[in-house]
């Protein structure tokens, strides 16, 4: 085994020793499959009870769901978001078992498959303040009881979403923390339309289509925020 830090060998001991564990459990690499134009498809959820499924999912997506943080909180190796390094997974517990305990029962998983070891830490990173242009806001307020929003590429519906909601869903755009300072309350219906990561001929930037077609803005900042620094994960997981 290679040598990790003390701390790090506390962690993957605490896993060892006790705490919520899944009754079965495969772990697959598999690799993200591709259509012509560069989608892919990948997931993991519970999807019944006690029951968890991953598809075709990242390193990062499986950290993401196991310790419920966004992108830009998990500190670590580059190929965390590789497409050779992506995996299967399907994992059983009893229907009984409460959504925090498949959640430890996934950090366990990451653990022994992948020998996981992990610290968590504050760190003051490069952010973005969502706030509302000079001119006011464009958007609908919502009547509809649910929230959901969709995208493909830079064309991105929403309906019912919260503004907090909305600064989450940049940050998954921007790659970078994004915090709701806009003091607007309730839900609202919009849709917006940008170049996205592909750099869709003819379209405005994120930042320029925010401004323009929703009368928002994203203004730099500088917040501290909770990390999860990966100190050691494997790409191949252990046998099943």
């Amino acid at each position: 085994m290679k040598r990790f830090g003390m701390a790090a060998l506390l962690i993957l001991s605490a896993f060892a020793q006790g705490g919520p564990k899944f009754d079965v459990a495969s772990v697959k690499l598999t690799a993200h499959g591709r259509t012509a134009d560069g989608w892919s498809r990948s997931w993991i959820e519970q999807s019944t009870p006690g029951r968890l499924v991953g598809q075709n999912a990242s390193m990062m997506e499986c950290l993401r769901w196991a310790f419920e943080v966004k992108d830009y909180q998990v500190i670590g190796p580059n190929w965390l978001n590789a497409d050779e390094a992506s995996y299967d997974i399907e994992a059983k517990a009893p229907p009984e078992t409460t959504h925090a305990d498949m959640h430890k029962m996934m950090q366990a998983l990451l653990a022994e498959r992948f020998q996981l070891a992990f610290h968590r830490e504050q760190r003051m990173l490069p952010s973005y303040e969502l706030v509302v242009g000079k001119n006011g806001h464009k958007m609908t307020p919502s009547t509809k009881t649910d929230n959901n929003q969709s995208s493909r590429g830079g064309h991105v519906t929403c309906t019912g979403i919260s503004m907090q909601q909305w600064a989450y869903q940049l940050s998954r755009f921007t790659k970078l923390p994004v915090f709701d300072v806009t003091g607007l309350t309730g839900n609202f219906d919009f849709k917006l339309d940008y170049e996205g990561d592909n750099k869709e001929e003819g379209m405005p930037s994120l930042f320029t289509a925010l401004q323009e077609q929703l009368g928002l803005k994203l203004e730099s900042a500088k917040r501290p925020v909770d990390v999860l620094v990966i100190d050691h994960v494997e790409r191949i997981p252990s046998g099943n």
